[in-house]
């Protein structure tokens, strides 16, 4: 018997949730915006809201429209999704831990619900360039900002429910008095 059929088999890598398709509609979705956005350029309001408040929702920061001004709001959110669909990928990538098979399983669970934590906010980051170059209707920044909220909120109380059963799975009675 060779020393290669005693080894632990690893378990199969882990995929992005939706896979690539899924995780790279966020940049698609943003060179398209930059596409739109540079066609009807002359229709553009001469200021482009760049900041809102986050109680009533209106813009309180404007800037004037210049093609870097434009393809700055959406380079900005463009590299913040492309870090998080990284930071979702390189976590799938780590070696899983030397331990029981039901700890494995339970792991691997939390990693993907992290993944898929971390991609869905990159679907909404990537959104946020439009309430600046799209002519949306007044109050969708609140439905946005809401949705957005909603998906973090749930996306976190999974989180803990999935942490929480890793710690029963590990046996770990927590912290000590």
């Amino acid at each position: 018997m060779s020393g290669l059929e005693s080894a632990p088999k690893r378990p199969p890598a882990l995929r992005l949730p939706g896979g690539w398709i899924i995780a790279a509609v966020p940049l698609i979705w943003l060179l398209g915006l930059g596409a739109w956005v540079m066609a009807r350029w002359s229709r553009l309001p001469r200021l482009i809201p760049v900041h809102w408040d986050i109680l009533t929702g209106l813009p309180d920061f404007w800037v004037r429209r210049t093609p870097t001004a434009a393809l700055s709001v959406i380079g900005t959110m463009g590299g913040i999704c492309l870090a998080f669909i990284v930071l979702a990928w390189l976590m799938l990538q780590q070696p899983p831990p030397q331990t029981s098979p039901a700890m494995l399983a339970a792991e691997r669970v939390f990693r993907r619900r992290t993944a898929l934590l971390i991609v869905v906010s990159a679907w909404f980051i990537a959104f946020l360039p439009a309430f600046s170059l799209l002519p949306l209707p007044f109050g969708a920044l609140r439905v946005w900002m809401a949705l957005f909220g909603a998906a973090l909120f749930i996306g976190i109380i999974v989180l803990v429910r999935s942490g929480l059963h890793m710690r029963r799975r590990r046996g770990d009675p927590g912290p000590g008095p």
